[in-house]
């Protein structure tokens, strides 16, 4: 930070999304904030997310440029667990959204079905992303990207390059084995996108989850506790295991 030309005191220094826009200006009075080139971004593929730390002073950038989230995202959300600017951006009138993580805690299916239901909602075009972000933008809020990106089809590698970041897969896998993020998070994710429900609750979602999991146990269990012990070829013995009677019996097929 430098001192600003205009009102003196040392804010004066790069755009909040320096990995975006290339700004340069004064966080106490907004002076040298410019919107940015949308040139730059007319041959780029659209994105879902733009992952980013947590704009410092957006709040004064705000009061002098409004129209700065507006212009180049369709809804923000914050994973962090602290407000940070989110209720700024939602008086001017860009979505905003709170799904705060505790990150050394387990983070729960709430933040990643939240997620991916404002991305189904407002990312309805591809022409602006959605602004997710933490505070420092290495954890919370790439991870929750990725696993909705990997819900809607994209592969590991794709991911990490849609996110701008690498190894991200292994980032994600670390806070599965801690426990921060639930094992099954992508096939519920892929369970929500599958009922094609805009009003399906987390709670409805979770029991479409157990729904298939409770079918695919009692197929699996049927699979594997049926033996045949004589393979003849009319009537083939087997050793069948009887729910009711619990234990294995003698069976032969007519």
């Amino acid at each position: 930070m430098t001192r600003c030309p205009k009102c003196g005191r040392n804010e004066y220094g790069p755009g909040p999304f320096m990995d975006q826009f290339k700004w340069i200006g004064c966080y106490a009075c907004g002076f040298g904030f410019k919107d940015m080139n949308k040139k730059q971004n007319m041959n780029k593929k659209s994105k879902i997310f733009q992952v980013s730390a947590t704009p410092k002073g957006l709040d004064n950038v705000l009061d002098v440029q409004p129209n700065i989230i507006s212009q180049n995202y369709c809804a923000v959300i914050n994973v962090a667990d602290s407000p940070c600017a989110t209720f700024d951006y939602q008086r001017h009138g860009v979505p905003s959204f709170w799904f705060p993580i505790n990150e050394i805690g387990a983070w729960g299916h709430s933040p990643f079905y939240g997620a991916l239901k404002v991305v189904n909602e407002y990312h309805k075009w591809g022409d602006k992303p959605v602004l997710i972000h933490c505070h420092a933008g290495a954890n919370r809020s790439p991870s929750v990207a990725y696993a909705v990106l990997l819900a809607k089809g994209y592969t590991p590698l794709e991911a990490e390059k849609e996110l701008d970041y690498p190894e991200l897969s292994g980032v994600f896998t670390r806070n599965i084995e801690r426990k921060h993020i639930p094992s099954n998070i992508i096939d519920f994710l892929k369970e929500v996108e599958r009922s094609n429900n805009p009003t399906l609750s987390l709670n409805e979602g979770l029991r479409r989850l157990n729904a298939l999991y409770d079918e695919w146990a009692g197929k699996t269990f049927d699979e594997q506790n049926d033996y045949t012990l004589k393979a003849d070829s009319k009537n083939p013995t087997r050793l069948v295991y009887n729910r009711d009677k619990k234990r294995f019996i003698l069976t032969k097929d007519d």
